[in-house]
């Protein structure tokens, strides 16, 4: 019989534990599992096998994107480290400007500039292709759907991650993690200077009054200036998205029933015009959304004649050669190039056809980006590069990649430089470059982690929260 005076809570007569308390013990150790699980990257998990073995045309351009998002990661790393980074080899400076990094070609491996006009470049590809392919085929009732759909989704899908991010920054930085890197920049020790922190704030409302007045004036997408929040300074070029996908979403409307060949030239013509009146953006997506059209021709003529598909050692020699000239005219230093070995003569160049007042980055970065994109899209050797596993899964975790990694390098990123120098040393050249290597690699670790935790978190959520909005405020066809 059982004795309650001996028999504590929870316990049956033999001193186990009640069925209850184990099943309530049972649920927590599968809640603490499933969080684990969660928080591992989406490429140790087995369900995400079949998501990465699935194969489309385009795949290239998630490729050319995830590579061009890790390159501004790994700009907003060493910028602030590396003076020299926006200069060309032999040109502010000759004494200076001696570095393998800043030559041609090689100086891309940190370029965000080259990189934010990749996006553009692809981002006008992308919203194009579908659109465009309706029109091709004579579809125009739903090209119209279509065009609404993305129209209506399309503010959604930019700024739902931006905010979450902004608002994730704001919580972290009411906790105190930017408080260091604050700090730091009244003695920065590092060779350049320092990006954008939040200001650590003594009161929440205070810190939340500077936020929204940020976000405010972060989120206006006809802005005459570019705005960089420092609760995200690489958020910056969000805005721009928004104005040029509308461009180009007028430009595909306007020029719906339009032939072929006359709404390209039209298109073409009109991006020019962009770039001289030094609206780059603009020109970037209208380009893209001309190449997306060469695309679709190339696949209808590979359709009809399959021969014409494949391509032959000439042709990737070719291909590969104007990809390597697309390399180079889109190195042209973001500062000094009229100065630089390599840079010079383009600058000479544009200024004898086009007057001392062209804006040369602006001309060649474009002219650049818009070449490699064309050229990749119409080469499947080329085509190839960017659709290993790994620029699959960077594609993938792209904006994800983008919207964080700024928020991690603040809040991580100088504490572990400071960190690895007081081990390496940076009394040389040798151990100021050792200890920020070292750097780089923990933070790659973790900033890739937080990308894919926040991609599957709050970047897939989001497209089904722009949809959701889609079916409630839409009328059914």
């Amino acid at each position: 019989m059982l004795n309650l005076a001996e028999t504590t809570l929870g316990e049956t007569e033999k001193g186990l534990p009640s069925p209850s308390i184990l099943g309530v013990s049972a649920r927590y150790r599968s809640i603490h599992r499933r969080i684990l699980r969660n928080l591992l990257p989406s490429f140790l998990l087995h369900n995400s096998t079949a998501a990465r073995d699935e194969i489309r045309p385009t795949d290239f351009l998630d490729g050319m994107r995830g590579y061009a998002a890790f390159i501004v990661y790994c700009c907003h790393f060493f910028m602030p480290t590396h003076p020299q980074a926006t200069r060309g080899f032999k040109g502010y400076n000759s004494d200076e400007d001696h570095w393998f990094t800043q030559l041609p070609i090689i100086r891309l491996i940190y370029s965000g500039h080259v990189s934010v006009s990749l996006f553009f470049v692809i981002s006008g590809f992308s919203i194009s292709l579908k659109p465009l392919k309706l029109i091709r085929n004579g579809s125009y009732s739903a090209f119209l759907d279509t065009m609404v759909s993305a129209i209506f989704r399309r503010p959604c899908r930019l700024y739902l991650p931006c905010l979450a991010t902004l608002a994730i920054t704001l919580i972290v930085a009411c906790c105190g993690a930017f408080d260091f890197s604050y700090a730091l920049t009244k003695n920065w020790p590092f060779l350049s200077k320092p990006l954008r922190i939040p200001i650590a704030h003594h009161s929440l409302s205070k810190q939340f009054a500077d936020w929204a007045g940020q976000v405010w004036t972060w989120s206006d997408p006809l802005a005459r200036r570019t705005r960089h929040p420092p609760y995200g300074v690489q958020l910056w070029t969000i805005p721009i998205e928004l104005s040029c996908s509308f461009i180009s979403f007028l430009a595909l409307i306007s020029f719906a029933k339009v032939r072929p060949a006359v709404r390209m030239s039209i298109t073409t013509v009109i991006g020019v015009y962009f770039l001289f009146q030094n609206h780059p953006e603009a020109t970037l997506f209208l380009a893209g959304t001309t190449l997306a059209e060469l695309y679709l021709i190339r696949q209808e003529l590979a359709v009809s004649a399959p021969s014409r598909s494949t391509e032959s050692r000439k042709q990737k020699i070719q291909s590969s050669l104007l990809f390597g000239f697309g390399l180079f005219v889109a190195s042209y230093p973001a500062a000094e190039g009229e100065k630089a070995l390599f840079s010079a003569p383009l600058h000479y160049i544009a200024s004898t056809l086009f007057g001392p007042s062209i804006r040369c980055p602006n001309l060649f970065i474009t002219m650049g980006t818009v070449i490699l994109v064309y050229v990749v899209s119409r080469s499947p050797f080329l085509q190839s590069m960017f659709a290993t596993h790994v620029a699959k899964y960077l594609g993938k975790i792209s904006f994800a990649l983008y919207c964080v990694h700024q928020a991690m390098i603040n809040s991580f990123g100088y504490r572990s430089m400071l960190f690895l120098w007081s081990f390496t040393g940076n009394d040389t050249v040798y151990r100021y470059e050792l200890g920020l290597f070292l750097s780089w690699v923990i933070q790659t670790i973790v900033t890739i982690w937080a990308a894919d935790v926040f991609w599957r978190f709050v970047d897939v959520p989001s497209v089904g929260i722009s949809k959701w909005l889609e079916e409630l405020c839409l009328v059914k066809s």
